[in-house]
């Protein structure tokens, strides 16, 4: 993989740069920019297949910088100090980031994820994530791709949401139904902060929309009457959400 890294700092250019040789042979560094104009220059010229790049540096952040690329046909994963929001807007926005000082492990899995990966990055995630960014009371969008491109759902939107096989269906108000092409546990791992719970192998709830707990039929009622079960595991902590609703 062509890569770039982008970074104002001398020393997190290098060490990316070492860490990339000793632990992801497979990439091949073709330019170390400092800023955003040689971000530019260089993803023009060089035509890169990943980009490495820091989220907050001066004159042009990242956003700023990749709004006027003309092809996002490359994977880009943001590198960042320690912010839990910001953290949490990227995966939000169903994008890669590496926390700072980046972990070998952590690297490693990038590039293989980057590897993996069909479709390039699109606007649409880099502005909802910019959004995300500048308005850090706002609620979270999460990001899910469908056959039109990407869409970005509000998580009071969100119902539950059923597994099937490799895939997610999630149950929204209104009736409407979204299939995204990730499992239930990532979303699980996502959402378990926002008011989300676990409460089958095959469910995921929206613990504001549970009505009430069904304990002849050992199921939850949602608010639109859908009727969701719940693993005997998970009773009692489903209990206690709903007294604490």
């Amino acid at each position: 993989m062509k890569a770039i890294v982008v970074d104002d700092e001398l020393h997190c250019r290098e060490v990316l740069r070492i860490m990339l040789e000793m632990h992801c042979p497979t990439v091949h560094l073709l330019a170390e920019c400092e800023d955003g104009p040689q971000a530019l220059a260089a993803i023009e010229k060089l035509k890169p297949d990943i980009v490495f790049m820091d989220i907050e540096m001066p004159g042009m952040n990242a956003f700023e910088t990749l709004q006027q690329v003309q092809d996002l046909n490359f994977q880009i994963v943001f590198t960042t100090a320690y912010d839990k929001y910001a953290i949490k807007a990227i995966k939000f926005s169903a994008l890669d980031y590496l926390l700072k000082p980046i972990d070998a492990d952590e690297l490693m899995a990038a590039v293989h994820k980057a590897t993996q990966e069909m479709a390039p990055v699109q606007q649409a995630q880099l502005e909802q994530l910019r959004q995300s960014m500048l308005n850090p009371q706002s609620e979270f969008k999460l990001m899910i791709a469908g056959m039109d491109g990407p869409r970005f759902i509000p998580t009071s939107e969100i119902l539950f949401a059923e597994a099937q096989n490799n895939y997610t269906r999630f149950h929204l108000k209104n009736n409407k139904k979204m299939l995204a092409s990730k499992t239930l546990l990532e979303f699980e791992n996502l959402l378990g902060e926002h008011g989300f719970m676990r409460v089958h192998k095959s469910y995921l709830i929206n613990v504001k929309y549970a009505d009430r707990y069904l304990s002849i039929k050992g199921t939850v009622l949602m608010e639109d009457g859908i009727e969701v079960d719940v693993s005997r595991r998970k009773k009692d902590a489903l209990l206690d959400a709903l007294y604490k609703k």
